[in-house]
């Protein structure tokens, strides 16, 4: 119901961060005093109506850079058990997400949180989301330098800020500065992406990237940002998406890259940077060209040695995301006893990493973790499967996708024993790309069609070709409405089509590329191969 509501005018009467006292209110009067329009500017707060809206909540946390203490885990692991059913998911921001929870458990949650430094402040709603950053900044050899202290700088600028409190819609940051620009710059509303540039170590910019229904990739900004500049730079494009009128006028439009790139109020790339450089007073310098790498997705899994002398980081799989409260209470324990600085963090694919390992504990570690049931090392279809909440707690999913994507890696792993070849796979539960099918490998997005005798069954329309990178793209449907109870078969088919055509370091979306859309139909499908047909060539 609150979709429905006419946003702009409920935050007119009430900024989003006045909520508070009134949800905390709510607590006690119950749920059925609730007024729409407040369950609308609950998302301040990170919470949400789950389906089937009969009193549960979804509610998320910001982890700023996925950056995580054992005492933090401790405490997100017993909100798990206590107040939501055992039951907890990494996001592809880096957050963690519950669900379950009533409206009378909030305020004893919120106190918890607050206690171990955490907040729900901005999880969702019209304000700036959880900052997302490379997981292994400030440890990994393959960086310019650490960026956690910038991503930790803007979320302080614009978390609890009345001043970015009523966005025209959601606002996304991506602060990275790993080789690998793991972060993807490149679909959040502003990208920062290490470079060098001389002898000077600072950020590329891309402003106006975006998925959802109509995804754009960010728009190269062609500056170099120097470190001490970040927040201003930040400052200042947040000033310019806040105040545009434009943006206001339909919500369906209200993300900035619509600003960027819409054929009717987009204004382009040039010109933002115009009025970035305004605000500032000042020019900034020239950039350098991206340095992405081809393909740019990765999630720095495995055991990898350090920056530092003789420690090392070790990430574990995380099936579609979905923990329980005790493993999130056996993960606090692995990184209190194993990590010398007691932390970990998780990733935008949804898997977790415990920091500052030394090597002497490494084997006692795996000991632990083999006893634990935690995967070291995961498997390409564990480790790059991602998956949005779906029809099982979403308002918007028509199909189920969490459960779906644990069964269907599963699968692929039995049919694939000795997969070596990188491979995403997302889910989305509906057209809203919050899976981020449309930069997968393959991309599943979910929808309902006729089955045997006319029932409506789960499907997917299947998506391929997409990644971001210096040779970035977004996923084309290549089948649509395939029946979802038999979907690893299609993916699996897909994967086996690719490995078999693969030479060298020939990546899927090559193998997209050679191939037209009716012939990877056919691999899906396992159907005879149809020959390549010669397109005409488009006459003036």
């Amino acid at each position: 119901m609150a979709d429905k509501l006419n946003i702009e005018e409920i935050k007119k009467n009430k900024d989003g961060l006045d909520i508070l006292p009134d949800l905390l209110r709510y607590a006690e009067t119950g749920f059925d005093t609730i007024p729409p329009e407040d369950f609308a500017l609950f998302r301040w707060y990170g919470l949400y109506q789950q389906r089937p809206n009969d009193g549960h909540f979804m509610q998320r946390i910001k982890v700023p850079n996925g950056h995580l203490t054992s005492e933090q885990l401790r405490t997100l692991g017993n909100i798990a058990i206590d107040f939501g059913r055992n039951l907890i998911d990494i996001t592809t921001r880096q957050d963690f997400q519950y669900h379950w929870f009533t409206i009378n458990n909030i305020p004893e949650i919120y106190r918890r949180l607050e206690e171990v430094g955490m907040t729900t402040c901005g999880a969702c709603g019209d304000i700036t989301r959880n900052v997302v950053g490379c997981p292994v900044t400030g440890i990994t050899k393959d960086e310019y330098f650490d960026s956690l202290p910038h991503a930790q700088a803007i979320t302080a600028l614009m978390v609890n800020n009345r001043e970015f409190s009523n966005m025209p819609r959601k606002y996304k940051f991506s602060v990275c500065s790993c080789h690998m620009q793991c972060a993807q710059p490149e679909i959040n509303e502003v990208g920062f992406y290490g470079v060098k540039k001389g002898d000077q170590l600072g950020y590329g910019l891309m402003v106006g990237g975006g998925l959802s229904t109509k995804p754009y990739f960010g728009a190269e900004m062609g500056v170099f940002v120097k470190q001490d500049e970040v927040i201003k730079v930040a400052r200042v494009i947040s000033e310019i998406y806040r105040d545009t009128e434009i943006l206001r006028k339909n919500r369906g439009q209200a993300r900035l890259k619509f600003y960027l790139h819409d054929p009717k109020i987009g204004i382009g790339g040039e010109a933002f940077l115009k009025l970035i450089e305004e605000k500032l007073g000042y020019k900034l310098e020239e950039g350098v060209p991206n340095p992405a790498p081809r393909d740019a997705e990765t999630d720095h899994l495995g055991i990898q040695p350090q920056k530092q002398e003789g420690l090392y980081y070790v990430g574990i799989g995380v099936r579609a995301g979905r923990l329980t409260g005790d493993q999130l209470l056996q993960i606090a324990e692995l990184v209190e006893e194993f990590s010398d600085t007691k932390t970990g963090r998780t990733t935008n694919k949804q898997n977790f990493i415990i920091t500052h390992v030394p090597e002497a504990k490494l084997e006692a570690l795996k000991q632990r973790m083999d006893e634990y049931g935690f995967d070291y090392k995961p498997s390409i279809f564990k480790r790059a499967l991602v998956s949005c909440t779906g029809i099982e707690f979403c308002n918007l999913a028509v199909t189920e996708t969490k459960e779906v994507g644990r069964r269907v890696s599963r699968e692929l792993e039995e049919r694939f024993p000795d997969a070596s070849r990188n491979i995403r796979i997302h889910f989305s539960g509906c057209p809203n790309n919050c899976g981020q099918n449309a930069i997968a490998d393959i991309g599943l997005r979910g929808m309902k069609t006729k089955g045997p005798e006319g029932v409506m069954i789960e499907a997917y329309d299947i998506l391929v070709g997409g990644g971001t990178g210096n040779d970035r793209a977004f996923s084309e449907v290549a089948v649509k409405k395939y029946p979802g109870h038999d979907i690893a078969t299609a993916i699996g088919n897909l994967y086996e089509g690719y490995c078999n055509w693969a030479t060298g370091d020939q990546t899927f979306r090559d193998y997209v590329r050679a191939h037209t859309k009716e012939q990877l139909e056919a691999v899906a499908k396992n159907l005879p191969m149809p020959e390549a047909v010669e397109q005409p060539v488009p006459t003036a």
